[in-house]
């Protein structure tokens, strides 16, 4: 990053050389030393055609990565242990079929967690058809130690609805926590106040979208909100003592800000919902655009979203006040008409790694933008790479594992099924 040092040496007179000849290796010394401070070098790798949906997970022996591999009606989980030998070990196969819903937004994931007695094991999900509906899909899930087991549905309902739009987090007594949006109420013409009109533009009638959310270990899920935007990603995260769900949420009015709810790590009692900003963002429809949330060891939580109020669409971040038990005042990473898909982490001395895409005057380019927050609010913003604004783009995502930020995104092709994913790291 930093520039070579240039050593100028003022004229110099004969009865100098003497004292020339002595400082001369010193300098040569000192100009050495300043080369050695060269920019980070960044490394990608791509894998092959066909390759899409990329996740990103770090666990204490480093960054994993799932994946799907879709050929023609077929898709499969795929899962890297380590991205450190991506280009020494091929990748596992954890599930495959023919009848999952998969799409750019809402898609399955594989990740390590440790289990209550200390097993390391692996937790897969995927979204599996239950009727014809375009959106009537299940959440299945399996848990494998040393052999594949069972897959289970992860909802206790029977309703032919959409259930997806997961997220995970580890919990520090082992196990993990789990979040979806659940359609149950969608196919009834009652509660959450919604007519046989409320159809969110996925056309099902009935209810609306609700929250829901269990320790993968209990036997039954907990409703965190009654009614909450259809479509949006879910975001949760954990510490020793906190865990926080954030969502799209929905008013009556159609206002469909960003909300979230806490535990306890050690308790029982779930808040009731809080806004994290009253952007006021009213929009008749999903925006296929939810938060992300981040914390580390120290217990620091912070939030990114997107939100266009006033059709402004910005992308905001705010950090959690934990004795005030909300969120503080954001600040506005980008005001230039961003698309969003936004992602988060947090490094253990507290600064946020956020990134999103965003776009430029004069290009039809989107780019992946990194902006980093220290922990006193400055704020650094790099593009990482181009990328294309399209929705088989998806949502690319970051991780943090010691001194290396990782990023992975898919590219996409000239044609149907030629997009792949890249991941990189410095």
């Amino acid at each position: 990053m930093n520039s070579t040092t240039s050593q100028r040496l003022s004229a110099i007179t004969i009865s100098s050389v003497q004292k020339l000849a002595f400082l001369l290796p010193l300098l040569l010394l000192f100009a050495c030393e300043q080369d050695t401070k060269t920019t980070t070098e960044t490394k990608c790798y791509q894998l092959e055609a066909g390759t899409h949906l990329p996740r990103l997970f770090a666990h204490e022996e480093g960054v994993s990565m799932s994946f799907v591999t879709s050929e023609g009606n077929l898709s499969t989980l795929n899962y890297h242990p380590r991205i450190s030998t991506i280009d020494a070990f091929p990748a596992h196969s954890m599930r495959s079929d023919s009848t999952w819903f998969v799409n750019w937004a809402d898609f399955p994931s594989s990740r390590y967690f440790k289990d209550k007695k200390g097993h390391t094991g692996q937790f897969s999900h995927w979204l599996q058809y239950s009727a014809d509906g375009t959106y009537d899909y299940d959440i299945y899930a399996a848990t494998e130690h040393y052999q594949q087991e069972s897959p289970f549905k992860l909802h206790q309902d029977t309703v032919a609805a959409e259930h997806g739009f997961l997220s995970s987090a580890t919990l520090p007594s082992g196990g993990l926590q789990v979040t979806w949006l659940d359609g149950r109420y969608t196919k009834q013409n009652q509660g959450a106040g919604a007519g046989a009109e409320d159809d969110h533009g996925h056309g099902h009638g009935g209810g609306a979208m609700t929250l829901r959310t269990k320790a993968l270990s209990d036997s039954a899920s907990v409703e965190l909100d009654h009614r909450v935007c259809d479509c949006c990603n879910t975001a949760t995260v954990a510490t020793d003592s906190l865990i926080i769900v954030a969502y799209r949420d929905r008013s009556e009015h159609e206002i469909r800000d960003i909300s979230y709810v806490t535990k306890p790590t050690n308790g029982n009692e779930w808040s009731t919902p809080k806004t994290v900003h009253a952007d006021n963002w009213e929009i008749n429809g999903c925006p296929v655009n939810g938060p992300a949330l981040a914390a580390n060891d120290a217990g620091n939580i912070a939030v990114v979203w997107y939100t266009a109020p006033r059709d402004r669409a910005q992308i905001n971040f705010a950090r959690y006040h934990p004795t005030q038990g909300n969120f503080t005042t954001p600040i506005t990473l980008d005001d230039q008409i961003p698309l969003g898909r936004v992602d988060l982490q947090i490094a253990a001395d507290g600064t946020a790694y956020a990134t999103g895409l965003t776009t430029k005057e004069g290009t039809d380019d989107a780019f992946l933008t990194l902006w980093t927050i220290a922990p006193n609010g400055t704020v650094a913003r790099e593009d990482l790479t181009t990328t294309s604004a399209a929705r088989s783009s998806g949502f690319p995502k970051i991780a943090l594992f010691q001194d290396k930020l990782y990023w992975t995104r898919t590219v996409v092709g000239a044609e149907k099924g030629q997009q792949f994913v890249e991941v990189c790291w410095r």
